[in-house]
């Protein structure tokens, strides 16, 4: 037996931490009159909480696809394979919805006076971490691909035959 799953499992255990720590990161950057500001995906798109729900769903994935060592195109194989799936695509296209169309409001803070938005037309960059997270998640998808299907020329054990 082969060592594919065990390899896909780990990169789908890794790619499912990844998600799950990325959105602590400064996920978007300004520059402004004092400075250059900077937000966690957690402070400015605040529905990046279900990004770690999603990478701890791909971490228990990995660890089965780890555990239960299935050849690929087996139909647990294709059930962790899809499950897999299922997660990233999620994860692509929630960390997509927040990093493509960020929220942000650029509130002035001084010491003594009321919090108020600053006046001004800032434009928000997207940080690396941001990317990194939609990499992780499409890397698990491709992942998943891989623990579905089996190596050319080779018939799944559980597969009828032609």
């Amino acid at each position: 037996m082969s060592s594919r799953p065990r390899a896909l499992g780990v990169i789908i255990v890794a790619c499912g931490v990844l998600l799950g720590v990325l959105p602590a990161l400064p996920w978007y950057g300004t520059s402004l009159p004092t400075g250059t500001a900077s937000l966690s995906g957690y402070g400015a798109g605040g529905a990046l909480w279900i990004l770690p729900v999603i990478g701890a769903a791909l971490v228990v994935t990995g660890l089965l696809a780890v555990w239960w060592m299935a050849p690929p195109g087996t139909r647990s194989a294709r059930v962790l394979g899809g499950a897999t799936i299922l997660w990233a695509v999620l994860g692509v296209a929630w960390g997509s919805l927040v990093a493509l169309s960020p929220r942000v409001t650029v509130v002035a803070v001084r010491a003594g006076l009321p919090d108020s938005p600053l006046a001004g037309d800032w434009s928000v960059a997207v940080l690396p971490p941001a990317w990194a997270g939609l990499a992780a998640a499409a890397l698990a998808g491709m992942a998943g691909i891989l623990l579905m299907t089996p190596r050319p020329g080779v018939t799944a054990p559980d597969a009828p035959d032609s």
